[in-house]
């Protein structure tokens, strides 16, 4: 009985992960907040996936339009490369966009069930200080999808027939969390996470690099690592109603 409950109550493991999708809200977001998750994960043999919701159209204040959004994904297409990750599609929302969670959500379901991972990972919607509505919505919306997938008659469809690629996803992470209870040693992977952020040369600032730097010698407080990410990850169990510690 008391392993039955500690398989419920303990986090679920990274390494059982076989195909993971990464999903964030801006081109850059994956790689800074959970790049050493990614190349982790594919060192133990999973394949692992990025979908970018929005383009960064407004990002700038020295480029505007079709060339900034070509920069941008141009960017996120090399640093893929780096960490050998899997282009799962760029959604081509606006950043700040008026989209609705549930648009924003309409738009990412289909990409999941076409790929069918064991493990979704996105920002925590809920982080105290986070000011930025793409996160908010975009980290919002997955945590929809994550149950949603599972619902076959959802969306109704115009025949009334069901979805054949429902299914049910194991593991629901969180990157730029206030409330991890997973953290990996990341250092095996750290120049190869700073060589993927540093392909976002439009947006990878000095200031940023430093700002990390100092982020990661926090998170490693407490520790016996030099350089982590920490994760607030979720079993099935955890996704809807029941009040469970983790």
């Amino acid at each position: 009985m008391f392993e039955e409950l500690n398989s419920i109550l303990n986090p679920p493991p990274l390494s059982g992960i076989k195909k993971a999708l990464f999903i964030q809200p801006h081109p850059d977001d994956n790689e800074i907040g959970a790049g050493g998750t990614m190349a982790y994960l594919i060192e133990q043999g999973a394949e692992v996936y990025e979908l970018t919701v929005t383009d960064d159209r407004f990002s700038s204040d020295s480029m505007r339009g079709n060339e900034l959004i070509e920069l941008r994904k141009n960017e996120a297409l090399a640093a893929m490369k780096v960490l050998g990750v899997i282009d799962a599609g760029f959604l081509g929302f606006s950043d700040k966009t008026g989209a609705s969670v549930e648009e924003i959500a309409a738009a990412i379901l289909p990409v999941i069930r076409s790929i069918q991972p064991d493990a979704v990972f996105c920002v925590d919607p809920n982080l105290p200080d986070e000011c930025h509505s793409d996160h908010v919505k975009v980290g919002t919306a997955v945590r929809y999808c994550i149950m949603d997938t599972e619902i076959k008659n959802y969306p109704e469809q115009e025949d009334a027939s069901v979805h054949k690629d429902a299914y049910s996803i194991n593991v629901y992470g969180q990157y730029f969390t206030n409330r991890p209870n997973t953290v990996l040693d990341i250092e095996p992977f750290k120049e190869k996470k700073y060589e993927a952020i540093k392909c976002h040369a439009s947006q990878c600032t000095p200031e940023l690099l430093m700002i990390l730097e100092v982020q990661s010698s926090i998170l490693a407080e407490d520790t016996d690592y030099d350089y982590v990410e920490r994760l607030r990850l979720l079993s099935a169990i955890h996704k809807h109603c029941f009040v469970l510690p983790i």
